[in-house]
């Protein structure tokens, strides 16, 4: 316990000299909301029509056949509403008139009103105007197969109606039907791309500093282990990462209505994507003898991999062969998860493959930054 509490002091004092430099909010929090906003209008979402459709009905039909239409019209992907005059407020409206049944009765057309509220859905609208044809003509062939009988008594029992020919249309397997797009793409593709720079360059500058002016030497000098210290520069740079990454959200559900989908599993993501550029970082500190060669080494790697992983366009939208190299960035793995969570209603299930190939990197590059990891030059 005692080990415990000594790591996290050092790891938490290593987080506060990093959070106190001057420029530390400049780089973490003001430059990133640049890019959120450049990207997200960049790649601005198109509009997405909700998954259920709502029409609002006024039957002011005086016989039996607008409540039978109205059965016509009903659809899974659509939520009816009945009123007995028109409301102030609806989405999409379709009025009945009092002669509906008369009408039909005596063969004669007639019109129907549909409104459509300003600013609703335009998809939304389109489903439902294509389901009222559907509806239409379904009447229609109805009558036309029962002939010149009585209308009158054609809902006292008809034959049933089957459709002659049934259409099933769906998209070949592995087609991207959804682009991410938006700041739902924008946020979490920044978030991703500064923890790569802020935590390689701020935790591999720390860690070389620390080593120069005998700051990692002195540690050794009290109860802490070379393990130890290592433990705690871990751990300080994996809290860098993920404060950066909290900030970010926090800015983009204030501001940008941010939905991840489901946001203890993005975080999940975040966190162990943290962890290895974490681990990444203490390994470029202990290898690098100058600052410059860190800095310049941290916008090389996170620019590529931010690139290379989707982090500035989806990478739903290049090609296969693309895609297949892009899974040597850690950043692709990181963004794949959450656009499964966010735009393909992925689960845990899901991402599990993705933190599999996260947790393994963070694994590796502990090792080996532990191994490179030196108290003096």
């Amino acid at each position: 316990m005692r080990r415990a509490k000594r790591i996290l002091h050092v790891a938490g004092n290593d987080l506060r000299i990093m959070v106190g430099d001057k420029a530390f909010f400049f780089w973490t929090l003001a430059f990133p909301i640049f890019f959120i906003v450049m990207f997200g209008l960049l790649y601005k979402s198109g509009e997405n029509a909700p998954a259920v459709a709502e029409l609002t009905v006024v039957n002011l039909d005086e016989g039996r056949w607008g409540g039978y239409f109205v059965e016509k019209i009903k659809a899974p992907n659509l939520t009816i509403k009945t009123a007995d005059a028109e409301p102030a407020e609806y989405s999409r409206l379709l009025v009945l008139p009092a002669d509906f049944s008369a009408r039909i009765e005596a063969r004669r057309d007639q019109a129907l009103a549909f409104k459509k509220r300003s600013g609703a859905s335009v998809k939304a609208a389109a489903r439902v105007e294509t389901r009222l044809y559907q509806s239409i003509a379904r009447v229609i062939s109805e009558l036309v197969l029962y002939g010149e009988g009585d209308l009158t008594k054609f809902l006292d029992g008809h034959p049933e109606f089957r459709d002659i020919v049934r259409v099933e249309s769906r998209f070949p397997e592995k087609t991207v039907t959804v682009v991410p797009s938006g700041f739902d793409h924008s946020i979490p593709g920044t978030t991703i791309q500064f923890i790569m720079m802020m935590v390689i360059i701020y935790g591999g500058v720390t860690v070389l500093e620390d080593r120069k002016k005998g700051v990692l030497a002195r540690m050794l000098f009290s109860p802490l282990s070379t393990a130890d210290v290592f433990q705690a520069k871990l751990l300080g740079r994996w809290s860098l990462g993920f404060l950066q990454a909290l900030m970010l959200i926090v800015v983009g559900k204030i501001f940008f209505g941010l939905n991840l989908g489901s946001l203890p599993l993005a975080l999940l993501v975040i966190a162990v994507f943290a962890l290895a550029m974490a681990a990444l970082s203490v390994f470029i500190g202990s290898l690098c003898t100058k600052e410059d060669m860190i800095i310049g080494l941290a916008v090389l790697l996170a620019n590529m991999f931010a690139g290379l992983g989707g982090c500035w366009w989806p990478n739903e939208i290049v090609p296969p062969a693309v895609r297949r190299v892009a899974m040597i960035s850690p950043a692709h793995w990181a963004m794949d998860a959450l656009h499964k969570l966010r735009f393909f209603q992925g689960g845990f299930a899901d991402i599990l493959p993705n933190l599999g190939v996260l947790l393994a990197l963070s694994v590796v590059l502990a090792v080996v930054a532990g191994r490179a990891f030196k108290i003096r030059d």
